[in-house]
């Protein structure tokens, strides 16, 4: 069937710089659900992590970095409590403390961090490029 390529299964995130994926394991896997190394050509990177039950604030675990590219993050909490996920996101010098359900833009070349400081919920990336770059 000449579409059946079409059809991607998620697979576990690969180490991508920047982030140490040892510490962020600890609040859930990265899932890649597309790329370029699972669809050639994509041209997008999308990924997903369940977070399950941060009760005290992990610590670091995302340097603060830039990318070539548009990237937008989407923080979702659980159907149960659509503000159950509580984020610190850093643009540059400037912290934010966000709440789900939110998104966040980043422009390209912005320096920025992010960490999950409390709750459960799922979030999902999107990097215009289809590799981490």
């Amino acid at each position: 069937m000449k579409f059946e390529k079409n059809f991607v299964k998620p697979r576990v995130s690969e180490d991508i710089p920047h982030h140490d994926s040892k510490e962020m394991d600890k609040i859930g896997k990265n899932i890649v659900l597309l790329d370029d190394k699972s669809y050639s050509g994509a041209g997008i990177r999308m990924t997903t992590r369940v977070v399950k039950g941060v009760t005290e604030d992990p610590g670091d675990y995302v340097d603060l970095h830039s990318h070539e590219v548009d990237q937008v993050f989407i923080f979702l909490g659980t159907p149960e409590n659509d503000e159950s996920l509580e984020v610190e996101f850093i643009f540059e010098d400037e912290i934010y403390q966000i709440k789900s359900p939110i998104t966040v833009f980043v422009p390209k070349g912005v320096r920025h961090t992010q960490k999950i400081v409390r709750g459960s919920g799922r979030y999902i990336t999107l990097l215009k490029e289809g590799t981490y770059v």
